[in-house]
């Protein structure tokens, strides 16, 4: 047991370390850019991103999303099948391509869309989903090592090049700097990371291996864009809103702060979850319960943590034109928490192989999420657009966990709602004290202190991160 937490606890140091790299460093260069392209040109670029992320969930019909259960169903053959439906996505994505280019000069006829701006969302998109491959291939198979290296690469080149092309720009179009900035990095490397993954065993389409990564990632395709509509949507809705570009750059950058609880949460679960379904797999249920007792620990004082620390970051990353916002980040901090609450059903139904249900119940929350958006953004604007946000993740939990409990397909699951409920009203407590404490910033960073030092021996003393 000890070197296999030794084991877990370097896995997931090197995930967290590549995932704050390949994010981290994409956040702490936000005051450089919201600086240097101001509120609406930093509006003007979230906006671009966005519509890439919702592309890129139909790149290559989701199929990267089958390693992690065809490692184990095709263990012997793991390579083989691996390549397989890189080689079969990769078509698909040329496809993909295509069309998304000819969309954009048939859009360009009656929007303000370009052809060339669609071109540069369907190379990254591409590009997002080559890499995505290769990282998922590297966190399933244990490499954290790979998947470090990847994070520095990107996060280095993307940051650097952007930074010199937008210095670099016509101060009206500097938002194009930071997307070149990104493109061409991406573009490269995912390059080199197809050559990396398929050369080690080159093979051909084996019919049976993409059959099943088609089965069980096309489902993933809608839960993805749901899971984009909840995230990006209310960019793109207050745009079609006409809200000002400031304020959703002023929305965009709080969106950003608080995603270094969705940075500190991807690169948990990227640990948890090969080792979660080695458990799942030898059904050890008493030490699942335990570890997902400790998970659910460690997220909740993070996230209690983050909230009585956030604003001071705030002045760090951004001047005070952007200080309007601030009482959005308890409503997006909660988004997060509801995030991390719903992957515990997700995963189980994900080793079931049940991709079709973990659609319905995103698809479902999507739309949730686009109705509370058209309701609450014309009456509250970005604020509006966050608490809609906040009740479709809370949805979302809500939905999954009663899929998981009740339907016959995914009987046995091993956790009850009263392994939640405590961390949920924990976090509650944070989101009040945040409004109470608001202004007196030594209470809550006393607060945060004495938490951190509490989780820190906690987990010395078990000598696990889990």
């Amino acid at each position: 047991m000890l070197k296999e937490n030794s084991n877990i606890n370097l896995i997931a140091s090197l995930n967290i370390i590549s995932t704050f790299i390949l994010q981290g460093i994409a956040f702490l260069s936000t005051p450089i850019f919201t600086r240097m392209l101001g509120t609406s040109q930093y509006g003007q670029y979230a906006v671009f991103n966005s519509w890439v992320m919702i592309t890129t969930c139909f790149m290559g019909l989701s199929m990267h999303s089958s390693i992690g259960t065809g490692l184990y169903h095709f263990s012997k053959d793991y390579l083989s099948f691996r390549n397989s439906i890189l080689l079969f996505s990769t078509i698909i994505c040329v496809l993909e391509f295509i069309i998304i280019t000819i969309s954009g000069v048939i859009l360009s006829r009656y929007t303000s869309i370009g052809v060339w701006y669609a071109i540069l969302v369907a190379i990254l998109s591409f590009s997002h989903y080559i890499v995505n491959f290769a990282q998922v291939s590297f966190i399933y198979e244990k490499k954290a090592w790979n998947n470090f290296l990847l994070s520095v690469a990107i996060a280095v080149l993307t940051t650097g090049l952007s930074i010199f092309l937008v210095w670099n720009m016509d101060e009206l179009s500097r938002y194009l700097g930071r997307v070149y900035g990104v493109v061409i990095p991406y573009c490269i490397i995912s390059v080199l990371m197809w050559i990396y993954l398929f050369r080690s065993n080159p093979a051909s389409l084996e019919k049976k291996y993409c059959k099943y990564a088609f089965l069980v990632g096309f489902p993933i395709i809608f839960h993805s864009l749901s899971q984009n509509i909840l995230s990006q949507s209310d960019r793109v809705m207050m745009q079609f809103m006409n809200i000002s570009n400031s304020e959703i750059g002023i929305y965009s950058l709080f969106c950003t702060l608080t995603s270094v609880l969705t940075v500190i949460l991807n690169a948990l679960n990227n640990t948890w979850c090969p080792f979660y379904y080695d458990d799942l797999n030898r059904a050890d249920w008493s030490v699942i319960r335990k570890k997902s007792k400790n998970y659910i620990e460690l997220f909740s004082i993070l996230t209690f943590g983050f909230l009585m620390l956030s604003p001071e970051v705030l002045y760090i990353m951004a001047d005070k034109s952007y200080g309007s916002g601030m009482d959005i980040i308890p409503v997006l901090s909660y988004s997060v928490y509801f995030t991390f609450m719903y992957q515990f059903p997700v995963n189980y139904e994900f080793f079931k192989k049940e991709t079709r249900i973990i659609a319905f119940g995103t698809v479902a929350a999507g739309v949730l999420n686009i109705i509370l958006n058209l309701i609450l953004i014309p009456l509250n604007g970005m604020f509006g657009a966050g608490l809609a946000t906040c009740l479709s993740y809370m949805a979302l939990f809500i939905a999954h966990f009663y899929i998981v409990t009740h339907l016959e397909e995914l009987s046995g699951y091993h956790l009850e709602i009263t392994i939640f409920l405590p961390g949920i009203v924990f976090v509650f407590v944070g989101v009040c004290l945040f409004y109470i404490f608001g202004s007196y910033w030594i209470v809550r960073w006393s607060i945060g202190i004495v938490l951190g030092i509490f989780e820190l021996y906690r987990v010395l003393k078990r000598k696990s991160i889990f």
